[in-house]
């Protein structure tokens, strides 16, 4: 039987700390280097670990201070029976920004398909898509912070609470809020746009969201955070270059606004959505045989 008034207080807990510790440090190097120079150019990666790493120390903090234990810590990589699911987590980026690309040439491209290719050939887009599958589950250590706190802790606790269903939405926007420190100083967006910096927040709540369907669903699948922190690196590492090889008759200075990223965005949150589906599916499947059970 769960505690759950005992699962509530240690996700505050957590989520207290997750803010704290990355927020902290964020507006330190940011009052002290600078964003641009700590952040984007990449000249202190070190600097990024204080606050990728929060919610996994966060993590760490919560359960000692509730002696809690690591019974469920998800830190086994359980690879047998699950290579599909790490392969999946390699392959799946790449496949679900084709449909991206496509509605990018349809909606912007005048929908025009004659000519694929103008900006990068194949042969450019294809190489440069191998280092990416080969290198992002090397680099993964970038993404395994988030992925140990949200997935590896943060879920567990908010399911139990709030239904899957909820722990997507709900969580979804606990994690874009965290990004908020970053967003707006210009992470993903920049700040030159109309509506900043509400806007970028907003945007990073759906699509952290709708992401955090396949990160859920990689994460109950194996018991393991480790296919999330491929994934969630695939993500960030540009892992969606796929979509350039669809792209045409689009301007190399055209660079879309908040709202046409997340209409393009469209086919990945559908895709997202069926991991939602399948979740739910399971979980049904799941209740339906543990019924029996009970009733004996």
């Amino acid at each position: 039987m769960i505690n759950k008034k005992l699962e509530a207080k240690r996700l505050v807990i957590f989520l207290l700390l997750a803010f704290a510790l990355s927020w902290i440090p964020a507006i330190l190097f940011n009052q002290l280097f600078g964003y641009h120079e700590w952040f984007e150019t990449n000249k202190m990666p070190v600097l990024f670990w204080f606050v990728g790493y929060g919610p996994a120390l966060a993590n760490v903090i919560t359960r000692k201070l509730t002696n809690e234990g690591w019974h469920d810590s998800m830190l086994h990589l359980r690879l047998k029976g699950n290579l599909k699911y790490y392969l999946i987590a390699i392959l799946l980026v790449s496949v679900m920004s084709i449909p991206q690309g496509i509605l990018a040439t349809l909606v912007y491209g005048n929908g025009d398909f004659s000519d694929l290719g103008q900006s990068f050939t194949w042969q450019e887009s294809i190489s440069t898509l191998i280092l990416i599958l080969s290198t992002s589950p090397l680099i993964a250590f970038n993404t395994f912070g988030e992925e140990f706190g949200w997935r590896g802790y943060m879920n567990q606790k908010m399911e139990p609470l709030i239904g899957t269903t909820g722990t997507v939405v709900v969580g979804g926007i606990i994690w874009g809020l965290w990004h908020a420190e970053l967003t707006v100083e210009g992470h993903n967006f920049g700040t030159d746009y109309a509506g900043y910096p509400y806007l970028g927040i907003l945007a990073m709540c759906v699509m952290c969201t709708f992401w955090g369907m396949v990160l859920m669903w990689l994460t109950k699948k194996t018991g393991s955070i480790y296919p999330a922190a491929i994934f969630h690196a695939m993500v960030n590492n540009g892992g969606s270059i796929t979509a350039q090889l669809f792209l045409n008759g689009i301007s190399e200075e055209f660079v879309p606004t908040i709202p046409q990223q997340l209409i393009l965005s469209i086919p990945t949150f559908l895709i997202c959505f069926v991991f939602l589906i399948l979740m739910l599916r399971d979980h049904k499947q799941q209740n339906a045989a543990a019924l029996p059970q009970t009733q004996g």
